[in-house]
């Protein structure tokens, strides 16, 4: 049996309230903090630890992906930067997330887990959620 939290949530992803599209390979998920105004996390659909063991073409696919989930928020929230973290080491499964910066961020200019011990005072209700995922709909080509 897989024990993968994110296996857990793809397996119940019809029923999640985060979910902003479902794209052929990944699903955009709004974070589960918002920390940073309209930070979402990508998702591949499939368990796989290490994007090294993909074949390049799903890499191509998945980065183009990646790609058109990045446009969307950025056009969403207008955001002074994009940064993205496919780490990997709490869930091994392959997934990026995808954070907008501010400069009216005081730490604006550091790594974006430098206040990773705030980020649960940055939950959401499910309507906040519900319009902050609509503004990105909106953008999804």
């Amino acid at each position: 049996m897989n024990n993968c939290g994110l296996c857990h949530r793809l397996d119940n992803i019809a029923t999640d309230t985060a979910l902003v599209h479902e794209f052929e390979n990944s699903y955009l998920l709004l974070g589960n903090h918002q920390y940073f105004r309209g930070y979402c996390v990508l998702l591949y659909k499939r368990h796989v630890r290490e994007l090294h063991e993909l074949d390049c073409n799903m890499q191509t696919a998945l980065n183009h992906e990646l790609m058109l989930a990045t446009q969307a928020v950025v056009k969403a929230f207008e955001p002074w930067k994009i940064n993205h973290a496919c780490l990997g080491n709490r869930d091994q499964h392959i997934h990026w997330h995808i954070i907008p910066r501010y400069e009216t961020e005081a730490d604006h200019q550091y790594d974006p887990w430098r206040h990773a011990d705030e980020f649960d005072k940055w939950t959401i209700s499910d309507s906040q959620k519900q319009e902050l995922i609509a503004l990105i709909q909106k953008h999804i080509a």
